[in-house]
């Protein structure tokens, strides 16, 4: 009986902990025109196959990593289709991103075009977090206090 007023209170500080959710992952598959080598279509879709509609697609050249060369939007198949300027040689970076979910192709591009065999994805951002605020943490603190004290006075008064 003494352990109860001990597992309510972890009990509730493990209920207003933040916890990684992974409810989508996101796939990004991707096409090269095979006579141009210049043009991609990637197509994103979340792990059940539902397509990753509208999501906002930023592109950023090798000359200028942090200012968007380029934006768009994947059509209701997730698709989207790229076309980099040639004469930018380096790794183009593809950003896909709707509502938390996402994620990012590196696209290598020189004079002869898109080099197929080492375009990669980076780390996915597909993360949440459910129930990070700070008064989550305040209110599992309240009510760990408030089990603390009438698992106190139960016993207590069961002592009587």
């Amino acid at each position: 009986m003494k352990q109860l007023p001990f597992l309510m209170l972890m009990a509730a500080g493990m209920a207003a902990m933040p916890t990684e959710a992974f409810a989508h992952q996101v796939q990004t598959n991707y096409v090269i025109d095979a006579q141009t080598r210049n043009t991609l279509e990637v197509q994103s879709v979340f792990s059940n196959g539902e397509p990753l509609k509208g999501a906002n697609v930023t592109i950023y050249s090798p000359e200028q990593p942090h200012r968007p060369w380029a934006k768009g939007m994947t059509d209701a198949r997730g698709r989207f289709t790229f076309t980099p300027d040639q004469s930018i040689s380096g790794d183009w970076e593809i950003d896909i991103q709707r509502e938390g979910h996402g994620d990012i192709l590196v696209v290598p591009v020189d004079a002869a075009g898109i080099d197929a065999d080492r375009v990669s994805q980076t780390e996915a951002r597909d993360v949440h977090y459910a129930g990070s605020s700070p008064w989550m943490a305040v209110g599992g603190v309240a009510i760990a206090a408030a089990c603390l004290g009438f698992g106190r006075f139960a016993i207590k008064h069961k002592a009587e």
